[in-house]
């Protein structure tokens, strides 16, 4: 639901330019279609509504609202998450970025707005934050971030979760949460397109593979079964001893890349303009360029029949 704005506020047109609409609706958009990077294109939007509405003081007036309400409404979100991405953005410095960007471990946009915001601290300790002098705020957000920093440094750490940042920063749970959700239901999420999506990926990603084989020695055993029983079916693999794990794993990683490809195919042309920026167009038109040549090498090597031959 879009906020109301009275006529009067755009008589005098808005205080800010087209091509900032355009890159806000375009953001926006990239945020609700790919869900695997919503940390990047938030933070990207709270830094468009940092450059409409900079963060002069610590204080917000009634006419910086105003101005983030109105163009929330021009690109297509509420005032409320707008607010909410500009704050995280203005929180989150470019150190705080690059380490995050640097680091293998996983870290999602809650965990992000916790460390900027402290979002889910008690309502009194919030309070209490907001009135303290601005370089004591700084200082304890800077305490959390380094709180963060820290667990991105553990050994074996692959992802920091919501509730393990909460958790150590002395916030609230959230009810809502997945860890608050029986089995049953949180196995009923997987009838929704994106949560199948975000699932398998997690559970073909390496280091996850990794994992799952090392706590069940029965898992690598079933695995290796099921392929033998692809391999059986279509005849391609009949000469692949069953001790090349590699071979195994590879395969596996193989049909991921195949289906992650089949997935960018498969969107419009017109939905990937409205997304993407110049750069991964740039990027994706090359990409295409050599594919035609490489098709057709594929397919020389697979009538000369090399197919299953390493």
């Amino acid at each position: 639901m879009t906020d109301w704005i009275e006529p009067s506020v755009r008589e005098t047109g808005p205080a800010y330019s087209s091509e900032q609409v355009e890159l806000g609706r375009k953001l926006v958009a990239r945020d609700d279609l790919l869900t695997d990077e919503k940390q990047r294109t938030r933070l990207e939007i709270g830094d468009l509504l940092l450059t409409v509405a900079p963060v002069d003081t610590g204080k917000t007036t009634n006419d910086t609202n105003e101005l983030i309400r109105t163009f929330a409404a021009d690109i297509g979100m509420t005032a409320g998450m707008a607010r909410e991405y500009r704050s995280v953005s203005a929180g989150c410095s470019t150190a705080h970025r690059q380490a995050l960007a640097e680091s293998d471990v996983t870290v999602s946009y809650s965990v992000v707005r916790e460390a900027a915001l402290g979002f889910s601290l008690p309502k009194e300790t919030r309070e209490a934050e907001k009135a303290l002098p601005k370089a004591d705020r700084e200082r304890r957000c800077q305490e959390r971030w380094e709180t963060l920093l820290g667990m991105l440094q553990e050994p074996g750490r692959h992802r920091v979760t919501a509730q393990e940042f909460r958790a150590a920063i002395g916030a609230r749970p959230i009810p809502n949460s997945a860890s608050a959700m029986t089995a049953e239901k949180i196995v009923e999420q997987l009838d929704r397109p994106d949560v199948r999506s975000a699932v398998m990926a997690s559970v073909m990603e390496p280091a996850f593979l990794v994992e799952a084989l090392a706590a069940d020695p029965m898992a690598e055993l079933k695995i290796r079964d099921s392929l033998a029983q692809v391999a059986q079916v279509t005849g391609s693999r009949q000469n692949t001893p069953p001790s090349e794990e590699t071979d195994d794993r590879l395969v596996m990683q193989l049909g991921r890349r195949v289906n992650l490809l089949h997935g960018l195919v498969e969107m419009h042309p017109e939905q990937i303009i409205n997304i993407a920026d110049e750069d991964m167009l740039n990027a994706l038109e090359k990409a295409c360029e050599g594919l035609a040549h490489w098709a057709q090498r594929l397919h020389s090597a697979r009538t000369c029949g090399q197919a299953g031959v390493r």
